[in-house]
Order: C-alpha cells, then sequence, then structure tokens
C-alpha cells in the first residue's frame, strides 16, 4: 500500500484534508508521479491522522523550520502535513476551497487549482513553473481569475510574471505550443 492509500485509509472520511503538491497537479493533469504526500489537514484532526497511520509503521516529527510534521515511514514515502498555513495561506482557506477528484484511482480531496498556483508561485522552482503551464494548458478558461488576481495581491506575489514564464515550459505533448502559448499570454494579459 503507498503513503497515498495509508492517508486515505487513515482519513476514513473523518478528517478535514487536501493534497498539495505534485498529488495536487495530478488531481488536474496527470503528467508527474511522487512517492511522498504533502497535505493540508484541520487541526483539529491531526490526532485522528496519527491514531491511524501510527499502527501502519509512520513516526510523527515535528519541523518547526518548515512549519510542518512528518509522517515517516521506512519503506513507504513520507507525509508531510501543515496544520497551521503554507506559503502565507490559511490551512482552512485550502480547506474550504478544495475539491473531489481522482488521484492514482482514489476518490481524495485536493486543494484548488488557484490555490494550487499561488503555492507554486511562493515556491518558484523550475518543476513549479512546468506545473503551472501544464495546468493552465488544460484549465485556463475554468480558473477563479478574479480570486487569483486578488489573492496574488494581498499574498505580494508577482503571480502575472511567474504566469508569463511558466509558458515557456508548455508540455511537448501539446499541439501547436506556439499558438497555445499565444493564446494563454492573451488570457493572462486581459485577466491580471
Amino acid at each position: 500500500m503507498s503513503s497515498l492509500a495509508d492517508l486515505v485509509e487513515a482519513a476514513e472520511r473523518k478528517v478535514r484534508y487536501a493534497l498539495l503538491g505534485a498529488l495536487a497537479v495530478q488531481a488536474y493533469v496527470p503528467y508527474r508521479y511522487t512517492h511522498d504526500v504533502d497535505v493540508a489537514v484541520d487541526k483539529a484532526h491531526l490526532w485522528i491522522l496519527r491514531r491511524n497511520l501510527e499502527p501502519k509503521g509512520y513516526v510523527m516529527l515535528e519541523n518547526p523550520r518548515l512549519g510542518k510534521l512528518e509522517f515517516k515511514h521506512r519503506e513507504k514515502g513520507d507525509i508531510d502535513v501543515y496544520t497551521e498555513e503554507i506559503s502565507g495561506i490559511g490551512v482552512e482557506e485550502l480547506l474550504h476551497r478544495a475539491r473531489r477528484a481522482r488521484v492514482l484511482g482514489l476518490e481524495v480531496q485536493v486543494i484548488s487549482p488557484e490555490d494550487l498556483f499561488l503555492l507554486k508561485c511562493r515556491a518558484g522552482r523550475e518543476r513549479d513553473l512546468s506545473d503551472v503551464a501544464a495546468i493552465l494548458v488544460k484549465m485556463a478558461d475554468e480558473l477563479d481569475w478574479e480570486y487569483l488576481a486578488r489573492a496574488s495581491d494581498a499574498l505580494k506575489i508577482d503571480l502575472k510574471g511567474f504566469l508569463m514564464r511558466s509558458l515557456e515550459r508548455i508540455p511537448v505533448t501539446v499541439d501547436n505550443p506556439p499558438k497555445v502559448r499565444k493564446r494563454l499570454r492573451k488570457l493572462i494579459e486581459r485577466v491580471l
């Protein structure tokens, strides 16, 4: 059983959670995989998660420098849990906007694509640009651009600049990347 399956089983529909990071990207555009699980969890439900993961061989460690808890397993991927905030966005806000999705054959909760964009922008790594580009190609017309504009202003994020840079990372599997890039540039200019 994978660490994601362990998390889903441990949550037992009693834990408010939402996947973050690469697994959230997987929910919207299944193009890359990770063994590690990043998840936002309602702090009031953390004890349920801990009670259900420890018998499966997970050990909980605090990582105050990164503001998270880590459930470590000797053979499976880690489960990194955030209960307060992530990159300036409160966990409660992320959970409020979370959606149901299928990831690796499991029904799960994931953060919204808009919140995923904000977190990816804050991280700013090369793979974050690629993740955002892949989601933009698939979902640009479905995004809540008003929310993105308000939230990025409040968080002092240069979302427009980040999205424009991400367009250079459009997946090679896309038909006619220059045309798609041009359309997305116009959209970003118009909405942000």
